[in-house]
């Protein structure tokens, strides 16, 4: 199992139906820098960073062998924002040299180029991913993407870039970035004095970002413990009774590879607090500051709890 999850039923089959209307590409002209902008974006929607883990494209690319149409990728925000003319938006794709995508014949529809599957995320593919992605921090809370993809052009190409969010879906003022060279990343991350605003960023490796934030909880544990042992003055900490409500258990890891940040960017947005998991282990509790419940509702595709491609179980703990 690929772990997309088709559609099927009436549903489907009126999805499928309902085809759109042929789209004619004559006459139609297009600048270059609309060209270039409008291709980087829908090759970053079928890329391999977005589309494994974009709920809403693995919906739509498992209805109908992979063709989504423009009536629907003009749902997106950002790229609508660009260009909202699907005949412009067909005539870029099939102009185009790109390998990954394909415009159906009736101009209307288009896809990843099937010649092209996802990686399989081998353990030799995410070493070469972690060593060119880095964590930033330092950028003003107001920072669009645009402004963000802007900030990172002189510094070469990126794969991706994603605006960390806080518990209220606010941008945090820290990314994560993947650049496309490995020649780039170790550039950048050699750079010194590097400044958004008046402010100097704080840059490292992603992966040494997640070791400084779990060596923080160890020494907050050991912390806890030596005081609990009596070696040190315990600190006085006020009793606090948690609501009810907040904490997941997910079952079903046994002989998975997940780790905890994919359990982060799955709830990004959606008030996680904390993971107790650490790589093997059977199961994970995740707590949130709101309904726990909620939570895993409106990241479910298709009624399934999935991460990374694995269906799950989850059951809130009381």
């Amino acid at each position: 199992s690929s772990g997309i999850n088709a559609e099927y039923g009436p549903a489907a089959e009126e999805k499928k139906s309902a085809k759109p209307d042929p789209i004619s590409l004559e006459g139609v002209e297009v600048s270059e820098d609309l060209a270039k902008r409008v291709l980087k974006q829908l090759e970053y929607y079928f890329g391999d960073r977005n589309l494994p883990q974009d709920r809403f494209m693995l919906r739509e690319v498992a209805v109908d062998n992979g063709w989504i149409s423009l009536n629907t990728m003009l749902n997106f925000k950002r790229l609508a924002g660009i260009c909202n003319d699907k005949a412009k938006i067909a005539k870029i794709v099939s102009d185009s040299s790109s390998e990954l995508l394909q415009l159906h014949e009736e101009n209307n529809r288009i896809r990843r180029n099937p010649d092209k599957p996802l990686p399989k995320g081998t353990e030799a593919e995410k070493s070469i991913v972690n060593a060119k992605t880095v964590y930033i921090k330092g950028f003003s809370t107001d920072l669009t993407i645009d402004g963000a993809e802007k900030w990172f052009e002189p510094h070469g190409a990126v794969a991706y870039i994603k605006m960390r969010k806080d518990a209220e879906n606010k941008f945090k003022g820290s990314v994560f970035v993947e650049f496309e060279q490995q020649s780039d990343c170790d550039a950048f991350l050699a750079k010194e004095g590097l400044k958004c605003g008046e402010e100097e960023i704080v840059k490292m490796l992603r992966a040494d970002y997640y070791k400084s934030k779990n060596q923080k909880v160890k020494d907050t544990k050991n912390e806890k413990r030596t005081a609990q042992l009596g070696e040190v003055p315990p600190v006085q900490v006020e009793n606090v009774e948690y609501e009810k409500g907040l904490v997941l258990r997910v079952d079903g890891l046994e002989g998975t590879d997940l780790t905890r940040e994919q359990f982060k960017d799955v709830f990004e947005g959606k008030g996680l607090e904390w993971v107790t998991f650490n790589k093997g282990d059977p199961q994970a509790n995740l707590r949130f500051a709101k309904s726990a419940v909620e939570a895993l509702e409106s990241v479910k595709l298709d009624g399934k709890f999935i991460v990374a491609e694995k269906e799950l179980t989850a059951t809130l703990i009381e």
